[in-house]
Formats: structure tokens, sequence, C-alpha cells
């Protein structure tokens, strides 16, 4: 179940698809000049900005989309399987999957930056182009404030600066227009991320701080981790009045209830509101994060409407 997308993220989507368009038509040889010599990426690390990145490798599908964003996609030179969003991307040459990409296929397309991630990358991939002597970028956004500062750094390596920085003013006011539509009932909503082990989002997370946004509470807020494992009597204690699935579990309504029988006891599920959400829009650290929070903010209010 998809529910329409709230008219106030639409100069967001607007933003989002200018950037790609122009991605693919701007001229390589007008490119924004670089004002800020070093950056420091999310592991700690001092990367040089002394050359705006021409030829990027993406080992993330979060970082993809950041780098379409910000209107570079046609500096990427190479992507991951995992990486298909936007459209556009079927077109870039696949290095392999996030956990064991092709090394000697990285080094053949001649990237002068590689963009990487920390959960969803191993550090053996990491180990092994930094011992190449590549240039690499480390993103590990961990809440929106995260999230916005890649997108600003993404925007500064690919010469992309001024669009970044639009890009993120665009988004903080669609935040700040998402909270003060915040539903009057502050219902609970339980996000999960697999099955087995049952394991949802907490609160110290971006997922986390989607929820809050979309004005919800975060039924997990009170359980130790951030993504803490559940057993199913935990999970009957929480009986939120929401519960997210994503749609990459390759299951629909139907089994996760004749899985989990005992399910019928919640309020979400005797209220029909067991929603199966895009795993992609909701799940990845990147531009589209309010993309999800108009959409859950759409659905609570199906709970207390108007």
């Amino acid at each position: 179940m998809t529910p329409r997308i709230p008219s106030i993220v639409r100069p967001v989507l607007v933003v989002l698809l200018l950037a790609q368009l122009t991605a693919c038509h701007r001229p390589s040889h007008s490119p924004e000049r670089p004002v800020t010599p070093t950056l420091v990426d999310d592991l700690g690390r001092t990367v040089r900005v002394d050359s705006m990145a021409r030829r990027i490798v993406s080992l993330a599908p979060s970082l993809t989309e950041m780098l379409y964003a910000v209107g570079a996609g046609a500096r990427i030179a190479g992507v991951t399987t995992y990486c298909d969003y936007p459209a556009d991307v079927r077109n870039k040459p696949v290095i392999g999957d996030l956990l064991a990409p092709d090394i000697e296929r990285i080094l053949s397309l001649r990237p002068d930056l590689v963009v990487i991630s920390v959960e969803g990358n191993s550090p053996r991939t990491f180990e092994r182009l930094e011992s190449l002597g590549l240039r690499i970028f480390v993103s590990n956004p961990r809440d929106i404030r995260g999230v916005l500062s890649s997108i600003r750094d993404i925007g500064i390596l690919s010469g992309r600066r001024t669009h970044a920085t639009a890009l993120i003013d665009s988004l903080r006011r669609v935040q700040v227009e998402l909270r003060a539509r915040r539903p009057r009932s502050q219902r609970s909503v339980l996000l999960l991320l697999s099955l087995q082990p049952l394991m949802a989002a907490g609160a110290r997370t971006f997922i986390g701080e989607v929820i809050a946004i979309a004005g919800a509470r975060n039924a997990a807020a009170g359980l130790a981790g951030n993504y803490p494992i559940l057993d199913r009597e935990s999970l009957l204690r929480l009986d939120p009045d929401v519960i997210l699935y994503p749609d990459d579990m390759g299951i629909d309504e139907t089994r996760l209830r004749r899985g989990y029988p005992e399910w019928g006891r919640l309020r979400a599920v005797r209220g029909g509101r067991l929603y199966r959400i895009d795993a992609d829009r909701f799940l990845r650290p990147g531009p589209r994060v309010f993309e999800a929070a108009a959409q859950l903010q759409e659905l609570i209010r199906r709970v207390d409407p108007d």
C-alpha cells in the first residue's frame, strides 16, 4: 500500500528531478570551483578536495542517490548491483555487490574518487581500496543531520556545492513543514527491519528520527540498542498503533498474519494498520528520507483523521 505524496514534499521531488536532469546534461567543462581544500569524512579521515572528482565510483545505493540529487550523475563512473535509483543509474557500469565489489573492475574505471558506506560495505573493501592509493570518502550518517552533512560533502567533492546547499535548504524547509503538520495525537509506530530475528528500528537511528518528524512515537524507543531484537511476547507488550515492514522481506500481510497469529491481538492489526513500505525510501540514509517521513505522516493520520 503506497499513499500519495503530500503536496509539501512535491517541491523537493522537483528539486531532485531537476538535479538528475542537470547531471545528465551539464557540460563537463563548466564545474563549480572547490572552495574547501579538505574534508573530514565519517571515519575522521582527511579527504583532499584539491581537485573535484570527475570519475566517481559509488559503493552504496544511498551515496549514489546523493550524487544524483546534487546533480553529479554524469560524474558517476560505476555503481553496485544494489544501486537502482534513479532510473538513469541503469546506464552505469556495475562493479559488483556491496560486500564483495570487483576491485579490478573498479580500477579499470579509473576513478578519482570512491564513495563508500560503513554499514553497507566491508572493512576489507575499504582497506584494499585505501592500500591502492585511491581517494576515498566514507559516509556513515546516523541521523538526519548526518544525512544532510553527507549530501553537503558529496556536493563539495563532486564540484556541486551550490546545488547541494540549495537541496539541503529545501529539505530543511520540508522538515520544518512536516513537524508543523504533525497529528495532534502521538501514535506509536513500530518499524520492523527483519522477522527472523524480529528486529526493530530504535530511537537513535535516522529511521527513528523519520518516525519522530512524521509526528509519531517510536514504539521501540525504550528498548536497548539502535536495532533491538524482540521476542514475540515483547512485541505484544509494545502493542503499537501502526506496524511497518519493508517490501524487501518478500512477504505479504497474509503470510505475516499466518506466521504470527498472536498479532491478531495487536491494536495495529485489529485496526488494519499493518503496512508494507518501500524499503529503499525508508531504510536508505539518503535524500529521500523526507519522502518517507511524509508518507508515514499520511499513514498515521489514518489513525486520527483531522
